[in-house]
């Protein structure tokens, strides 16, 4: 596939929306997919203003919204029983793995998938 798809996570998108340049300067110009456990992670935060939600939602609206194939499901249980790691975590692995995608994370757990090539931004 393309270099300009790319899978990004909860971490990613929090922090972008969180005003990390650094952020938006890696996702900029590219398509962007987005696991529906990352969508509903980022959707569903406590005490989310309606202006914050709005935003979410319009920047969503501009991404790929990956729902759960049977593939996706397949690879997840795999992830899940090789790797140990929390549900949201192997369905975004998952997909990336699925659609033969980078994933572009700030989360450093994301290392421990060897099958799964996952880019992450340290700041």
């Amino acid at each position: 596939m393309s270099g300009d798809n790319i899978v990004v996570d909860t971490s990613l998108i929090i922090n972008l929306f969180n005003g990390v340049n650094e952020v938006r300067e890696l996702i900029n110009n590219r398509n962007l997919f987005v696991s529906i456990k990352s969508e509903i992670e980022v959707l569903s935060f406590p005490n989310i203003t309606q202006k914050d939600s709005a935003l979410l939602k319009d920047f969503l609206a501009q991404c790929h919204i990956v729902d759960i194939e049977p593939a996706i499901k397949e690879i997840t249980i795999s992830i899940r029983s090789r790797y140990k790691v929390k549900l949201p975590d192997a369905v975004i692995a998952a997909t990336a793995i699925y659609y033969d995608l980078p994933l572009f994370t700030m989360d450093k757990g994301f290392k421990r998938i060897t099958d799964l090539q996952a880019i992450i931004l340290v700041l």
